[in-house]
């Protein structure tokens, strides 16, 4: 009988067992919010650089076409882009041949110092 009565006291858990499980609990919701938020930052930066691709674009296809140099140039400006607001700095310099010009575009958002986004690349010089 006597063993009956000292099982009834074991039941549940210890307080040891307790706070070891709310540890485990709490790491590994931290985890998780620290994993959401860097896929949100990532996600943000990514978006980010490819709106500044497209800037870069926008301005080569017009270098390429209605802005076409006719000499060494450094130029600047801005453009809207997926509801922001965009400089662009571009430097167009003699290529390693008279027959290209060597060009350099930097984008970054108007609030921001650090650009997002950079190319460089050639153009006929016709």
């Amino acid at each position: 009988m006597r063993l009956l009565i000292t099982n009834q006291f074991k039941r549940g858990f210890s307080l040891i067992e307790v706070v070891v499980s709310l540890f485990i609990l709490s790491v590994s919701v931290i985890t998780i919010y620290n994993l959401i938020i860097s896929t949100a930052t990532s996600s943000f930066e990514l978006e980010q650089r490819y709106l500044a691709k497209e800037v870069a674009n926008n301005r080569i296809a017009l270098i390429n076409t209605v802005e076409k140099p006719k000499k060494p140039v450094v130029r600047n400006g801005e453009m809207i882009m997926g509801g922001e607001r965009w400089y662009w700095n571009e430097s167009i310099k003699n290529g390693p041949t008279n027959d290209y010009y060597e060009y350099e575009i930097l984008i970054r958002l108007a609030d921001q110092e650090k650009y997002v986004y950079s190319i460089k690349g050639f153009i006929n010089n016709e």
